[in-house]
């Protein structure tokens, strides 16, 4: 009945009455009445009204229609009950309003709707739930049984320790998902951007590193139409070969003769086999034209560890850009072994269940409260409101970077960053980042 009266009218921009009314003109507020006054005659034996009485939103209180409430109190007013002839108009009123109005459950397994009165419920299926016997359903998420792994390809567990989230829903579940992709640009650019930039400086990069015939390189790029039109493509060129270059020496002054070594390692009952490509005499040696990552240093941690484990006693570096670099001692074979077993578990757990380790945002947090020198992780209030904070900026992101929480495959897990998610995220940190931190050997992070 709550919807019932209230009629909304529309007035025509023609309707002359409206706009000059006269007296003995139609009422639309009469013709509501009117309408409710035909309702109450039609009812022979019984008049049943009903309304939405409580929000569905916050269970406040909700009033009904004017001519419902009306007819309430008329009835309240000048009808009592037996025996409450001696009672004041107020109290019999509220008698009487008590008597005629019945206040349903929200929910259909409510006990109420069972007791035996004139209102029981004849719903079986909500019998059991209303008695309490039926059973918990359990979580939707369970983790899966994990996979039976003789060996396992040691590419493949650089992938996992890429991004584990994103492996989880690869390998495990066979899952991809994509990005919607974006409209062509209108505007002619102006500069390189993104995936364009990084493949012009890998490509640059090997080839000042090889020194090659970089002028040659230039123009096969300007004729693809891979560079900006004119002299704005000559400028986007020389600012990226200047860049490139200085990363090219430092490359250059550490490189020397490599080969391939043949990885059989076993890990906690898993052969890891492969190859450990480009290692040099004195360690292994490793370049990326782009800016200093946990990821990446997670990467070339894993290549360390197979290293050493094979008995290599060289260090591992990774050189980046802006003078950024990742670099590792030589480890002990048992101790590198150890460290390799962790992560070789970490790969049969997120084979299971999504492992939660955020490689930017957790690397922010540890790198905020990880002292080094003491080689402990500082746990107090305010240390740690710091530690927050960074991880925060760099999950959320700003308005000229995206943050690691906008990556597609965590969207795919949560909406918002729960705190239950928040404290995982920390404890696979110290579990599988905090070696990164306590072995690097630059000040660059």
């Amino acid at each position: 009945m709550t919807g019932f009266i209230r009629a909304r009218y529309r007035r025509w921009a023609f309707d002359l009455m409206s706009q000059k009314p006269q007296r003995g003109d139609r009422s639309r507020r009469d013709d509501d009445r009117y309408l409710f006054l035909e309702a109450l005659m039609s009812a022979e034996q019984t008049l049943y009204i009903s309304y939405i009485g409580r929000s569905i939103q916050d269970n406040s209180e909700r009033f009904p229609s004017v001519l419902v409430q009306e007819l309430v109190d008329y009835i309240g007013q000048s009808h009592c009950l037996a025996g409450d002839e001696e009672l004041d108009c107020d109290a019999s009123e509220a008698r009487v309003k008590a008597h005629i109005t019945h206040l349903h459950t929200r929910m259909p397994f409510d006990v109420a709707n069972f007791q035996e009165d004139e209102n029981k419920s004849y719903a079986r299926e909500w019998l059991a739930a209303a008695g309490q016997q039926g059973e918990a359903h359990s979580d939707f998420i369970q983790p899966l049984t994990a996979p039976p792994i003789d060996s396992l390809p040691f590419d493949q567990l650089l992938r996992f320790w890429q991004h584990p989230v994103r492996a989880f829903f690869q390998q495990r579940l066979r899952v991809n998902f994509r990005a919607e992709e974006d409209d062509i640009p209108d505007d002619e650019p102006f500069t390189l951007e993104g995936l364009s930039r990084y493949q012009l400086n890998q490509q640059l990069l090997n080839t000042l590193i090889e020194e090659q015939d970089v002028s040659a390189m230039f123009r096969r790029f300007r004729a693809a139409g891979e560079l900006p039109y004119g002299a704005f493509g000559e400028l986007v060129w020389e600012t990226q070969r200047l860049e490139m270059q200085a990363l090219a020496e430092r490359v250059m002054a550490e490189r020397q003769q490599a080969q391939s070594m043949e990885i059989d390692l076993q890990c906690g009952g898993v052969n890891l086999t492969g190859w450990l490509q480009q290692v040099q005499p004195d360690g292994l040696l490793r370049w990326r034209p782009s800016l200093l990552s946990v990821s990446q240093g997670m990467q070339l941690w894993l290549e360390h560890l197979v290293y050493c484990a094979s008995g290599g006693t060289g260090e591992s570096r990774l050189f980046v850009r802006k003078e950024g670099e990742w670099r590792f001692p030589a480890l002990a074979p048992a101790e590198a072994q150890a460290y390799l077993n962790e992560l070789v578990d970490g790969y049969l757990l997120g084979m299971s269940q999504p492992l939660l380790l955020l490689p930017e945002s957790g690397g922010a947090w540890l790198k905020a409260c990880y002292d080094a020198e003491k080689d402990v992780i500082l746990m107090d209030e305010e240390t740690q409101q710091k530690a927050r904070s960074k991880f925060l900026q760099t999950y959320e992101g700003n308005m000229v970077v995206s943050g690691e929480g906008a990556d597609i495959w965590y969207q795919r897990l949560w909406r918002s960053l729960e705190p239950a998610h928040y404290e995982e995220i920390i404890a696979q940190t110290q579990r599988y980042l905090l070696p990164l931190y306590r072995y690097h050997r630059s000040t660059q992070i």
